[in-house]
């Protein structure tokens, strides 16, 4: 063990003349733009940036920056431990690399999932990824492949980052370094702007009307309350009360509780599937409904506008909020956003429930799209 003068020699030598803070998740996501070092971690520090965040440790004995990743990609645990191997300390001998199927499940074991998460990780990891090697005979090559084979520019992105993040929780544990390093997620599009007309929403419903139950119906309540296909595919008879809908946030996707308030053509739809449990269930399992793919091109079909996503539908809920006058605080509780109006302090300090608001909004929204679906 070093003496206490000769640690002093070392923080003297390492720790540069910059801010230094304790790193934590919620301290670094306070960070604005500049570089700061670890008050527990001598010459460990990140460089936060107009659109990337880097991890980077000072060696001696020139204190050359050395970039270890970027965050959040690679996790504060992982980036120290890193950084204590970059500096010099002794780090326990690496474990064997086990097989792909047993380190990803293993990753999916440790994982502190929602239900809703840790499906769609292990969906994208099983279906995209089938390599039975170790993992650390596994290339850069052998990943861009896997993602090339894939259809579709989103189900790409989604897969790339799953197994971007296993490959990050593998280092250091039984790899140097990730074979996702240096390889970019695939194209992503621009930011949509598609709004259905009201013509377009009429034929969705009654494309949905005749379509039925699950898909038909999980459409139908996406189109009245603006909410998240995952959240109402997983709904469940005892989140419903006689007048809201409390999602617990360990469904929901920013990890909060969430209460909707139920008005008429909700409540009507939600009695025509009411059962013990969940009300859309996937065929064959009791996992919720998952057949988005197959059964959205199917209602295309049937509705035959322009090419549309499910989440349009949530984007022309809000058009129409704001339409009717609805104030956009109350449309974001409404769409349970903690950005924007409510993000931040506000979002803290701000704890009214706005359920008369809302429920105002929502009424007349249902009055609104009665009148839509009439002409």
């Amino acid at each position: 063990m070093p003496s206490r003068a000769s640690t002093r020699d070392y923080r003297a030598k390492t720790v540069p003349k910059m801010p230094t803070i304790k790193f934590t998740d919620i301290s670094l996501r306070a960070l604005s733009e500049g570089l700061y070092f670890d008050e527990k971690t001598p010459a460990f520090g990140i460089r936060i940036g107009k659109s990337r965040n880097t991890w980077i440790v000072l060696k001696e004995p020139n204190r050359t920056k050395l970039r270890i990743g970027h965050y959040p990609d690679l996790s504060l645990a992982d980036a120290r431990k890193r950084a204590m191997v970059a500096i010099g300390t002794p780090m326990e001998p690496r474990i064997k690399a086990p097989s792909f199927p047993d380190a990803r499940q293993l990753y999916l074991d440790q994982g502190n999932w929602r239900p809703r998460s840790r499906y769609q990780v292990t969906r994208n990891l099983t279906r995209h990824f089938s390599w039975q090697t170790s993992i650390d005979k596994i290339s850069h090559q052998d990943v861009a492949e896997a993602i090339a084979a894939i259809k579709g520019r989103s189900q790409a992105a989604h897969a790339f980052k799953d197994i971007r993040s296993f490959f990050n929780w593998c280092v250091p544990r039984y790899l140097k370094s990730s074979p996702c390093a240096g390889l970019k997620s695939p194209a992503q599009n621009a930011p949509r702007a598609r709004v259905l007309s009201n013509a377009e929403l009429r034929a969705v419903w009654k494309a949905a009307v005749t379509y039925g139950a699950p898909f038909g119906t999980i459409v139908r309540l996406l189109i009245l309350t603006g909410q998240r296909r995952g959240e109402i595919a997983a709904l469940r008879s005892e989140w419903i009360g006689d007048d809201v809908i409390v999602f617990p946030a360990e469904f929901t996707k920013n990890a909060r509780e969430h209460v909707l308030p139920l008005v008429e053509m909700t409540q009507a739809i939600i009695r025509e599937v009411a059962r013990e449990g969940l009300l859309f269930q996937a065929r064959g399992s009791d996992l919720p409904f998952s057949g988005f793919g197959a059964s959205k091109k199917a209602l295309d079909a049937k509705c035959k506008i322009e090419p549309w996503t499910l989440h349009d539908l949530r984007r022309t809920f809000a058009t129409n909020l704001a339409a009717l006058g609805t104030p956009i605080h109350v449309t974001e509780k409404i769409l349970n956003h903690v950005s924007g109006t409510t993000g931040g302090i506000v979002g803290i300090y701000q704890r009214h429930s706005y359920m008369d608001e809302m429920r105002k909004a929502m009424q007349q929204w249902e009055a609104r799209l009665a009148e839509i679906l009439a002409r």
